[in-house]
């Protein structure tokens, strides 16, 4: 799989990126092309046609891709990996907003989204937005980063009692559509 990471949607339109890509997997130096990104490029990247895969930010913090095309995505068959799918663990610094741009943007977010969920542990709250990033219709998997070798085993017992809950599921996505504001685009 090659994936094209953050390409705007003027230059996707333009098609020269894509034909690069397409001439790539004709010759065979990858079996499968993807897109990387999110917001109207990732639309058009879904709607084009080209890709097999598309790379978009799917979190408890960012849930554009939800409403905007994962759907399509779904329903034109192209395999959907989620890129932060623990919004970068914002919430465990608690008043004190992390240093990092994406942890900075995430807690600002959750700060006003205030989910219940995300009230205890480190472990359970971390668990429960894995869960629910897994628990999006048409995400096949996901890219959860850690420096911490450990974290490994934690993520695959908690992906061990399966699916979110419905309730718990939606009630995420409830306090998102009440909550979010129109600034809260997919972060690439």
């Amino acid at each position: 799989l090659v994936q094209l990471h953050s390409c705007s949607e003027v230059e996707l339109r333009e098609g020269r990126v894509i034909d690069a890509l397409k001439r790539a997997r004709k010759r065979g130096y990858t079996r499968y092309i993807g897109y990387s990104g999110d917001g109207a490029a990732a639309l058009y990247a879904v709607e084009c046609g080209a890709f097999d895969t598309l790379q978009t930010s799917v979190n408890i913090a960012d849930q554009e891709a939800l409403d905007l095309f994962l759907s399509l995505a779904v329903e034109r068959n192209i395999g959907v990996i989620a890129k932060r799918p623990l919004a970068n663990i914002a919430w465990h610094n608690g008043d004190r907003p992390p240093d990092d741009f994406y942890g900075r943007g995430y807690w600002e977010r959750l700060e006003k989204l205030k989910y219940r969920s995300l009230e205890g542990d480190l472990k359970a709250t971390a668990a429960t937005a894995l869960r629910f990033t897994l628990s999006v219709p048409g995400v096949h998997t996901a890219i959860v980063g850690t420096a911490k070798p450990g974290r490994f085993s934690e993520n695959a017992a908690a992906l061990e009692a399966g699916p979110l809950p419905k309730d718990a599921f939606d009630m995420i996505r409830a306090r998102w559509h009440e909550v979010a504001q129109a600034s809260w685009t997919g972060q690439t």
